[in-house]
């Protein structure tokens, strides 16, 4: 099972619509829509973070159900030890980040 079927399961097991997730975590409802229809590969971190907690998960938590479920391991995923420092920034602060890693890619890319 992919990850953004685990989520729709898991909002129906707690009667929740897109409609509910997008109030609870401030996400757009075309974003939420997306994220489940594309997969949440395809998403940034801090909105599979915000969905996942709106969910009562962990998004490590979310990658084990996906490995039960018979699916590899998400692409290039950090490690959760990365994760766990971010996890309480704020958006600002993750605007921060994500500006410095396209920064970073800059960089890379210029070599």
């Amino acid at each position: 099972m992919k990850r953004n079927d685990i989520l729709k399961k898991l909002m129906l097991q707690k009667n929740l619509c897109t409609a509910d997730l997008a109030r609870m975590t401030g996400i757009p409802y075309t974003t939420l829509k997306s994220i489940f229809d594309r997969g949440v590969e395809k998403s940034g971190y801090g909105s599979v973070c915000a969905i996942c907690s709106a969910l009562d998960i962990t998004t490590d938590q979310l990658e084990l159900l996906a490995r039960e479920a018979g699916e590899p391991e998400a692409h290039g995923a950090p490690d959760s030890e990365l994760f766990e420092m971010i996890r309480d920034f704020s958006e600002d602060e993750m605007a921060l980040l994500k500006n410095y890693a396209d920064y970073l890619r800059f960089l890379r890319d210029r070599k």
